[in-house]
């Protein structure tokens, strides 16, 4: 692992999922273990994690890191079939965090940073078909302005839609510096640097969400998560797109039977984005179900 993950909002998250010794939690973004590793360490005996991630290589690092712990049941797979994977499990905390670890980021051949030239890949499961290559090649213009509205909050982008087009006819999309070199080509930044990073940035979200089905996924897990949860039992949500926060709130609001544990969405503090400013953009929300009357 090139960069230590760092969990967002750990002291929040354990506070309000208020985790208890004979627990049954889901961790259903087990990425590396950071969320994890603390859930665990409050569990007793009963205790028992259970763990998800899509990427393998997440897997096997948190396989070996919680080698021998009969505790910990790990599956390679989407959230989003949690119910699949574990069918006869009533979880008491249910946990998915929405971002992607460092290492995740920086890791070369996946292009999901636009840091150097790395193939533009972005499936966070590798034995996916679908990449990001084969969206800017195959998706018509429509469709990418959509991708770039939706994903990314990038409201003006017909220019770049048209560029991505016209480069498509000459050669393929490869590599994550021809996409750069669209973006460049697509918009005035007047010097800004900060103003091109942030474009750079929206640009390389909105493919890495459609890449990965991540809003059809998050939907379809906030429909389905709090049958899982005993009456009594919490569930929260760290996401880092005002999207996503968005539909944490309203699909679970049409669900029903949950009551929000704080009055407001708990960001993290000033001194957490000092020492980690991946947590800047991220959201908590926490729910208990309601026991039924």
């Amino acid at each position: 692992m090139t960069t230590p993950h760092i969990p967002v909002l750990l002291n929040d998250v354990l506070s309000l999922l208020d985790i208890q010794s004979d627990d049954i939690v889901l961790d259903g973004t087990l990425g590396f273990g950071g969320h994890s590793s603390e859930i665990l360490a409050k569990l007793g005996p009963k205790g028992a994690l259970y763990g998800i991630d899509q990427d393998p290589a997440a897997i096997t690092f948190c396989t070996q890191k919680f080698n021998g712990d009969k505790r910990v049941h790990l599956q390679h797979g989407n959230f989003s079939k949690f119910s699949t994977y574990f069918p006869t499990i009533k979880f008491t905390k249910i946990l998915i965090d929405l971002g992607f670890s460092s290492y995740q980021l920086d890791l070369a051949e996946r292009g999901f940073s636009h840091q150097s030239a790395e193939a533009l890949d972005m499936r966070m499961d590798t034995s996916e078909a679908l990449t990001a290559a084969k969206i800017l090649n195959n998706a018509t213009a429509t469709e990418l302005s959509d991708i770039f509205f939706n994903f990314g909050e990038l409201f003006h982008n017909k220019r770049l839609v048209e560029t991505i087009c016209l480069m498509r006819k000459k050669e393929l999309f490869k590599t994550t510096d021809e996409l750069v070199y669209a973006v460049k080509q697509s918009y005035s930044f007047n010097n800004s640097r900060g103003l091109f990073m942030k474009i750079l940035s929206q640009v390389f979200q909105a493919l890495r969400i459609a890449t990965n089905k991540e809003w059809d996924h998050l939907n379809y897990f906030l429909e389905t998560a709090p049958t899982s949860l005993v009456p009594g039992g919490r569930l929260g949500v760290i996401s880092f797109h005002s999207g996503e926060d968005r539909m944490v709130k309203h699909v679970l609001k049409k669900v029903g039977g949950l009551k929000m544990l704080t009055k407001h969405v708990v960001v993290a503090t000033q001194e957490e984005i000092r020492q980690n400013s991946r947590s800047k953009p991220a959201k908590l929300r926490v729910y208990e179900k309601k026991n039924p009357n």
